[in-house]
Order: C-alpha cells, then structure tokens, then sequence
C-alpha cells in the first residue's frame, strides 16, 4: 500500500507538478552524489593499495642501521642478525648507503643516494618490482653488474641525460668543503642499466652497485651508513619485531611505515578530506527529502482529512507519509549504491588506461569495498529516516474536520 501511495503522491503524473519535480531532483541528487562517492573513494583506495604494494617492492620492512659496524662482513656477524633468524625474517642482507653528488661528462650536477647490496640482495629486490614497472619492458631484465659499474633510476638518468653505458663520476658531499687547492676524493663509475621501480623516491634519486666491489674509495664518507635490510614475512608485523630487538643497544631500528609515514598519511588525510566532501555534498541533497515531504503534505491536506474519516490515525498518517519519504530516500540511496558498485566493480576488473605515461600509474584502478558500501547504506538510511520523521512530526498537525474544509 505504501508503495501505491508513494507513486500516486510523488511520483506519477497526479502528485503535481512541483511535488514530482523536487522529488525526482532529490532522488536524482542521491544517486549522483552517493555514485560519485562510492566510485571515487574505490578508486583512491585501489590506488593507495598500489602505491603500498611499490613502496614495499622496493622498500625493505626493516632497516637497521649499525653505527659501529665499518665492513659489510662485521654487519653479517652482528649478533642482530641472528637474533632476526631466530624471529622469522625471510631474508635479511647487509648493505652500505650514502649520501653522493653525481657528476656527468657534461658537467651537470645532481644530488643522490648510493646504496650497495650483495648481488642476491638486489637480484631479489629487482624481481620484486618487474610487475611495477609499467614504463617500458626494455628495462625488466638486469644481469649482475661489474665492479665500477651502477644501476640507476630512470628519473634521475633523465634528470642528468644519461643512458646505458655513460660514465659518471660519484663525489662524497664533504668534497664541496675543501679549498680550492685540494681535489675532492671522487670514483669514476660507468651506468649499467637503468632502473624503473614506479616508486619516485628509487626512480629520482637512486643508484645501486654491489658493495665492496664499487665505491669502494668512498668507504670513509661522512655519510656512509652500514646496517642491514631486513623483509617478513608480513609487512605488518615489522613494529612487533621492532620491540623485540629493544635489548639491542647498539643498532637503530626503522620500520616502512616509519620511512614513508609522510607519504601514507598524505594518502589517508586526502581520502579522508575527499570522503568528508563528497559525504556533505550527498547529505545536502538527501535534505532535500525534508522539503519534499513538507510540500507534499501541505498539498494532501484533503487526502490526508480522507485518510483520518475512514478510520486512519494521526499516528498512521504519519507512519504512511514517513515510509514514503523513506522509501524515496532508499530509491536514491540504494541507485547511487548500485550504480557506483557497477562502475566500480567494472574499473576493478578493466582499469581504465586513459592517463598519460608522466604519471606513474598510467590506468585508473578500483577496489570495491562492501563494509565500506554498507556503511553509507546505513547512515544514509539513518539519517534519512530522522530527517522524514522530523519533517512529518511538524507538518501532520491538523484535525480531519480542519483537513476536509481545506482546499489543495
């Protein structure tokens, strides 16, 4: 019978022409704004997945740094290490990081990080990062580099024009501080391959090599960091092996959410800024519900005088005129619901691959999430329901007598 009522009164051509204009506004409201929220927040959601997902194929879970460890061999002995095999790391390798000036043939000049590994160490972490690279396939393949040799990130090979095969030559930061008169210490390198990892912290200012083979001149910088790169077997539980390694006095321990709370908490601070937008601008459409129910029951006072003569309550025309404001509520809650799971689930199984190759994620993802989903159906339906409920409470107020003498 609701349903009867609720096209009689708002829907069909009979409910009037103003009642049946706001009401299909609002219901076209909801699902445009319910729509866009869904879909969006999926699509920012697949995309922090994958800025996760190339964050940790080249970042390892836990990086601890040895400060008075001077040899990769003294970092391999170092009781830690044992400690971490005792705790189910999956694979543990020493390496050396420092802080360089990179120096072309043509004289230009660039800031980066070089960072030596064993050759199982980067091997490993190359594997890792083949499914990201989206930017060109030349670059997937690498064979073990020779001593005086280096692999770079693309941003920064571009950044200094440099291509496979060009020599560099790799200065410590400290040699700016000498005077004139004195040459700065310096290692002359040639480019082996160069790097694609999607990630723009590796791809713009990273270079690899294999410790103790390259660089090897440089090993008394300032810079120089010696530790070991530590991955779980979940990326989650890197805090709970963090506090299991306190007893260790002479290591400093760093977890990747640590190393890139920056990058995350931009992340969640603009999905969060996002949802907060779209959320206000569907709930100033969903209050549009109020006005159609305060219109409609102004133009049925007669109806509603009708309804009361033959034995209807002023309680049940209330009920009757909130289940009609709440069904049209659902009607455009549950079609924007709909509509952007559809999309969304669409995107999630065909990404749209419509942005240009600057970006480094070329296609527009989306993850589906039903909690989320059910989330906005309830609080949509919620607030809905208060709202119609307050909306008729205030506007059902006459006697039957007082309703029939009325005129629309």
């Amino acid at each position: 019978m609701v349903w009867d009522f609720f096209l009689r009164f708002v829907i069909l051509a009979k409910s009037g022409s103003v009642v049946r204009k706001i009401a299909w506004l609002t219901m076209i409201g909801l699902v445009v704004s319910i729509t866009a929220l869904v879909l969006v927040l999926s699509i920012m959601t697949a995309m922090n997945r994958s800025q996760r997902e190339r964050t940790l194929a080249v970042e390892p879970h836990l990086i601890i740094e040895i400060p008075e460890a001077h040899t990769v061999q003294s970092v391999e002995n170092h009781p830690v290490n044992f400690r971490l095999k005792e705790l189910g790391s999956r694979e543990s390798f020493a390496y050396e990081s420092q802080d360089v000036i990179i120096r072309t043939t043509d004289g230009k000049f660039r800031g980066g990080i070089a960072r030596g590994m064993s050759w199982d160490g980067l091997a490993r972490m190359l594997k890792r990062i083949q499914p990201t690279g989206h930017k060109s396939d030349e670059y997937a393949d690498l064979t073990r580099p020779e001593p005086g040799e280096v692999v770079m990130g693309v941003d920064l090979a571009h950044a200094l024009g440099v291509f496979e095969g060009d020599s560099i030559l790799i200065v410590p930061p400290e040699g700016l501080l000498l005077p004139p008169s004195e040459s700065p210490k310096y290692e002359k390198v040639r480019v082996r391959q160069i790097l694609v990892t999607n990630v723009s912290e590796v791809d713009g200012q990273m270079i690899y090599y294999i410790a103790g083979e390259t660089l090897t001149s440089l090993s008394a910088a300032a810079s120089r960091k010696l530790g070991l790169e530590v991955r779980l077997m979940d990326a989650d539980q890197a805090e709970d092996v963090q506090q299991k390694l306190v007893g260790f006095s002479d290591i400093v321990t760093q977890t990747w959410q640590e190393r890139n709370s920056a990058l995350f908490f931009a992340l969640r601070l603009e999905k969060l800024m996002i949802g907060v937008f779209l959320g206000l601008a569907s709930l100033i459409a969903g209050l549009s519900l109020i006005s159609v129910i305060s219109l409609l029951i102004s133009q049925k006072t007669k109806e509603i005088g009708l309804l009361q003569a033959i034995g209807y309550s002023r309680a049940k025309v209330k009920k009757l005129f909130s289940n009609i404001g709440f069904l049209l509520a659902f009607c455009g809650i549950g079609g924007g619901l709909l509509i952007g799971g559809l999309l969304s689930l669409y995107l999630q199984w065909h990404p749209l691959n419509v942005l240009p190759d600057i970006y480094y994620d070329s296609q527009i993802p989306a993850e589906v999430q039903p909690f989320f989903m059910l989330v906005i159906a309830v609080v949509g339906l919620l607030l809905a329901y208060f709202g119609v409920r307050f909306s008729v409470n205030i506007s059902v107020t006459a006697q039957p007598s007082q309703s029939l003498r009325n005129k629309n």
